[in-house]
């Protein structure tokens, strides 16, 4: 899964507890709520596979 695996290598860029949605290695949406984030990646990638995750703090990341 590309987009896990981006989001992976840049994990210590994303902030903890954020709702990210990538499309291959491009970050579309990220915020608090996840309707409202995968709405607006929707919006802005229409069509498209939209992977989306919340992003851990570091002590419940597991690699």
């Amino acid at each position: 899964m590309e987009e896990f695996d981006y989001l992976m290598s840049i994990s210590e860029r994303l902030e903890a507890g954020k709702w990210v949605v990538a499309v291959g290695r491009r970050i579309v949406a990220q915020g608090d709520d996840p309707k409202k984030v995968f709405d607006r990646a929707r919006k802005r990638c229409p069509g498209r596979e939209l992977f989306i995750m919340k992003v851990p703090d570091n002590a419940n990341m597991l690699l």
